[in-house]
């Protein structure tokens, strides 16, 4: 019997110790980001992602090219056409299909560029690449919508796309991104709603924080990595899209990793929570934190008036509609709630999901809207977002 003892207490010394190797190398700043981000676990190999049939769009519904950053980054991107636009042009667009070029002398692009078109600019979580996984269904969905176009891309570091992710980096992506909208495809602000999934909510909330405050000091992380080239107001004006769309969003990632489990079942700092203060000193080594809940403070705020930078149209537009189902098992909706107390600091209600499906609704005359929504399964999360804040 003691030497079954001995070997449980051996087993466990060396789980500890594993456990303990894993923690110190992910204090590096490499390792913590390839793990954060996930970048390099992608398909590529297996399929042709320029090919948007692969994936199940018509033939000539998705439009690769690039967009390039201000600190000289690729990235590649997708447009994908509304499917009621393509039913309408379909036999042009087919021809066009395949023959990658300049996308702004494509029947895609005109089309874009209509003056009815709505735009939803979407960002995705980590790992994987621009139509990984459940990906493609999602952009279905959304170009299910009447006049609705998608752009989305792979951030750098992912997919086809150039460098390597860093936080401040991302936020330049998908500045990068807005930014081609509004100056090359020439679409309005008000018919533009951002989106984003898991990682892709905290790079959306901090564009749509650039792009209302551009001075905001919550925009830029306090990198140890500055971006070359880039200025952090970049002559952006403030400007208000239609509307911001999150699912599954974090308040930080400091306090993410506290209750993370990867791919549901292997939690990171889990077993450190009886002890705050290793935890605490552990999260603080984190070189991206992507503090979301500030930013979405700061963004309500910049809308609401208190900053009076807020442009004349803010209350009609600017909505912010955040959902979240009660079964995510790799983000917990306590997440969400989390955000929510931090928007309404004030001590306003906040939602709880402690009871089931719940929902949670602010507007005033003075303030955009506020919808958080707590879905019971995450299946149920697409038939929600699929109205966005645009229609």
């Amino acid at each position: 019997m003691p030497s079954a003892w001995r070997r449980v207490g051996i087993g466990a010394a060396a789980l500890v110790g594993v456990y303990a190797i894993i923690l110190g190398a992910l204090l590096t700043p490499n390792l913590q980001r390839f793990a954060l981000y996930a970048h390099k676990i992608n398909t590529l190999f297996l399929h042709d992602i320029d090919n948007g049939e692969r994936f199940g769009f018509a033939k000539g519904q998705v439009t690769p090219f690039s967009i390039h950053t201000a600190d000289g980054e690729t990235l590649y991107a997708w447009h994908v056409l509304p499917i009621d636009a393509y039913a309408r042009n379909e036999e042009v667009l087919r021809k066009e299909a395949g023959s990658i070029g300049d996308f702004s002398n494509t029947h895609a692009f005109h089309l874009l560029t209509s003056s009815e078109a709505k735009v939803v600019v979407s960002f995705h979580g980590n790992a994987g690449h621009i139509a990984q996984g459940w990906r493609p269904e999602t952009l279905r969905h959304l170009t299910a919508q009447p006049n609705t176009h998608v752009v989305t891309i792979d951030y750098r570091g992912f997919g086809k796309s150039s460098g390597y992710p860093t936080e401040a980096g991302l936020i330049e992506d998908g500045t990068a991104l807005v930014n081609w909208v509004l100056r090359i495809a020439n679409i309005p602000p008000n018919q533009i709603a951002i989106l984003g999934q898991s990682l892709g909510t905290a790079v959306a909330s901090a564009v749509a924080l650039r792009f209302a405050d551009p001075s905001n000091e919550l925009v830029w992380p306090n990198a140890a990595e500055p971006i070359p080239g880039v200025v952090e107001k970049d002559g952006l004006q403030p400007t208000i899209f239609a509307g911001i769309i999150l699912i599954a969003p974090f308040s930080s990632l400091p306090s993410l990793l506290l209750t993370y489990r990867m791919g549901g079942f292997l939690p990171l700092l889990l077993p450190l929570r009886p002890f705050p203060a290793l935890a605490s000193s552990l999260t603080s080594q984190m070189v991206d934190k992507w503090h979301t809940a500030e930013r979405l403070r700061a963004y309500h705020a910049t809308l609401s008036g208190d900053s009076g930078l807020a442009p004349a149209n803010a209350a009609r537009l600017g909505s912010l509609q955040i959902f979240h189902s009660l079964d995510d098992f790799d983000i917990s909706y306590h997440q969400t709630e989390m955000i929510c107390r931090r928007i309404f600091v004030d001590g306003a209600e906040c939602i709880d999901g402690s009871k089931g499906a719940a929902v949670l609704g602010v507007k005033s005359d003075d303030a955009p809207r506020v919808r958080f929504e707590l879905l019971q399964h995450g299946g149920e999360t697409k038939s929600h977002v699929i109205r966005p804040s645009i229609h």
